[in-house]
């Protein structure tokens, strides 16, 4: 079975959003405020002109840097490279205070890491956030079975 998914979808997902209003924001004043001279400019800086290039490739860059493709024999997450031959994936459950929770996620009580571990030594290579939904978690443990 091979699984392909982004590890932090629900920021990715975010950011999209909020990328709407910033990409027409930053395109309409680098049109109308600088090119054509219409409008005063809000702010001259890399956002606020060139908003509408640099947010999207953020975007994409956060997606292929936690892009993680679960196959039978080996796991690849960004450009690193784990065999299941020698390593141990775990999918680890951890409870957080409400103090301590993400502000986007206040009601969310149940949060998960990926946990990657040395069969012979133990020790532990990666720890990463799974910022999914329930559903994805599900998804990514039943391909680690």
């Amino acid at each position: 079975m091979k699984l392909t998914i982004c590890l932090s979808k629900t920021i990715v997902i975010f950011y999209s959003i909020l990328a709407i209003p910033i990409t027409i924001g930053s395109f309409y004043n680098l049109v109308y405020g600088l090119v054509l001279n219409q409008n005063s400019i809000i702010y001259i800086g890399a956002f606020s002109l060139f908003g509408f290039i640099l947010l999207p490739l953020l975007i994409i860059s956060s997606y292929r840097n936690n892009k993680c493709v679960i196959e039978t024999d080996k796991i690849i997450i960004g450009k690193s490279e784990y065999l299941s031959s020698a390593y141990n994936f775990v999918i680890q459950e951890k409870h957080l205070p409400f103090k301590e929770r993400p502000i986007f996620f206040l009601l969310r009580k149940t949060y998960y890491d990926f946990v990657i571990k040395e069969k012979a030594t133990g020790k532990v290579i990666s720890i990463t956030e799974l910022n999914v939904f329930q559903r994805d978690v599900k998804k990514i443990k039943s391909a680690l079975l």
